[in-house]
């Protein structure tokens, strides 16, 4: 359900088009150091082990630096993009890359496998470790993306309405953007003061027949595959409608928050970008998606001039 404020509520989709969660961190993964995906040989099917993987695209005799030390994931997709996904053992999910044999393209893990990899499985090459530094960095980068969700709120007491009770992404009152009366929230914008008490907020000062519109700041971390969320994604495939690049450039420089030495070694040579191009680079992309304060000038009673005399 959207957000329900009252008995009539309306959701102003998100901007941007529906991208998965996988597909961010992939594009947070390419932001915060070396990142590549490969797949397992086809040709031979028993060439992938317990311990190791034939990977064709990553032969090479040139010694160029390869794998090694870099996370592996597997997400149970294939090169073909017409095969079936497969559901991949948890326990199978991450492994770092031990060693590298160029000459044959066998990327040699940590730890074994459970089940190897299929034949035509693809693998992603990561630097930050993919579930306790990588998604952490996603998800607060989520938190910190906005988009304007609005909904009818009908005043039922004199002291206001408690909208982080009914909200629980509502915890500032910067968040409110506007109130509005008339029809589906088409009339003038009307006064109003959100107010904290006990650690949510309270609206008042918009008690007006049939209710008011109420425009507000809403985390993307939030509204997930369509519907209200207080864990905000949590599978690859969950989907989030949000433009990529600004929900990459959150991750990036959540990142940077989170895991500064890791960041740090990554960016060691000028290969990545540094902590100032990724905090410019998300507010650009805020600037661009982001809700912005309305610019409208409004008044909170009727003002007219004096009569000082007749025609």
């Amino acid at each position: 359900m959207p957000i329900i404020l009252g008995k009539d509520s309306s959701i102003v989709q998100p901007g941007g088009g529906a991208v998965t969660l996988a597909d961010i961190e992939r594009e947070v993964a390419r932001r915060t150091g070396p990142f590549f995906m490969a797949y397992q040989d086809t040709g031979v099917p028993t060439s992938s082990t317990a311990t190791s993987a034939l990977m064709p695209s990553l032969k090479s005799n040139a010694l160029l630096g390869g794998p090694e030390n870099l996370w592996l994931v597997r997400r149970g997709k294939f090169v073909d993009p017409e095969q079936t996904p497969i559901d991949v053992d948890p326990l199978d999910r991450e492994r770092m890359v031990q060693t590298f044999d160029s000459n044959a393209g066998r990327v040699i893990v940590d730890r074994n496998w459970r089940n190897p990899m299929a034949p035509g499985e693809v693998a992603e090459f990561m630097h930050l470790h993919p579930s306790q530094e990588l998604r952490p960095a996603v998800l607060a980068g989520l938190r910190r993306c906005f988009f304007e969700d609005r909904g009818r709120v009908y005043m039922n007491s004199s002291s206001g309405i408690d909208l982080t009770a009914l909200l629980p992404w509502l915890t500032n009152g910067d968040q409110i953007l506007r109130a509005r009366g008339g029809w589906q929230g088409t009339g003038p914008d009307l006064p109003f003061e959100a107010v904290h008490q006990a650690g949510h907020v309270l609206l008042i000062g918009v008690n007006v027949a049939g209710g008011s519109w109420v425009s507000a700041m809403r985390p993307h971390f939030s509204w997930v595959n369509g519907m209200d969320s207080t864990t905000g994604p949590q599978d690859d495939d969950d989907t989030l409608a949000i433009d990529l690049d600004y929900a990459a450039s959150a991750g990036h420089i959540e990142a940077w928050h989170l895991f500064p030495s890791r960041m740090f070694a990554a960016a060691a040579g000028n290969l990545q970008a540094s902590q100032e191009m990724a905090a410019r680079e998300f507010s650009r992309q805020a600037m661009i998606w982001a809700p912005q304060t309305p610019r409208g000038i409004a008044f909170s009673e009727t003002v007219r001039l004096p009569l000082v005399g007749v025609l």
